[in-house]
């Protein structure tokens, strides 16, 4: 399964107004589950394609599908475009994107300026067992990984020394069967 690490996705000025704005800007919200089975904490921002730095990143995001998974152009749409935080002691969980190996790839921008190899936080991916490694990705300032959804990951917790925001933006690019059932759900969410 498909794991692809793009550096230098952005020249230093759009670094740092992307790090700037989701720094200083954007208002986060913290999520997290307490039911048995779960330990979600983290802190995230639905993003808005009319927000002017919001949309830097979907056009990059539609750019870097159309040239790295041109074959899935006509069977998949983008699904919950969001961006996540994490802080030292905020908990993300082993989880895969997708139902199966067709169903979800998934493009990641780390939004840092800086990032020291102590502070951690890699995302990993695991074999199907979710028992090795595969890949470990530090998230460096203006990289991008685009993975196949299926493959379970997880941001791996921030260190003690680390006094900096760990960051993504994530764009999902589901089957568009799939991709129609969340929309469907989140409207209904949103009406009741």
């Amino acid at each position: 399964l498909m794991i692809e690490i793009i550096d230098n996705v952005f020249d230093e000025k759009t670094v740092d107004i992307l790090y700037g704005h989701f720094r200083d800007y954007d208002s986060w919200f913290f999520t997290g589950e307490g039911r048995t089975g779960t330990n979600w904490r983290k802190f995230i921002i639905n993003l808005d394609y009319y927000n002017k730095t919001h949309e830097v990143l979907y056009k990059k995001a539609d750019e870097i599908f159309k040239r790295t998974l041109p074959h899935l152009i006509n069977t998949h749409s983008l699904d919950r475009p969001y961006a996540s935080g994490y802080l030292y002691g905020t908990h993300h969980e082993m989880h895969t994107d997708g139902v199966d190996e067709d169903d979800c790839f998934t493009i990641m921008f780390y939004l840092n300026k800086i990032w020291d190899m102590s502070y951690a936080g890699e995302t990993i991916y695991t074999d199907p067992t979710r028992t090795e490694i595969i890949k470990s990705v530090i998230p460096k300032p203006g990289r991008v990984a685009v993975f196949n959804g299926f493959i379970p990951h997880c941001a791996r917790e921030v260190s003690r020394t680390c006094v900096e925001l760990r960051m993504v933006a994530t764009f999902k690019y589901r089957r568009d069967t799939v991709a129609n059932h969340w929309k469907e759900k989140l409207r209904r969410e949103n009406e009741s």
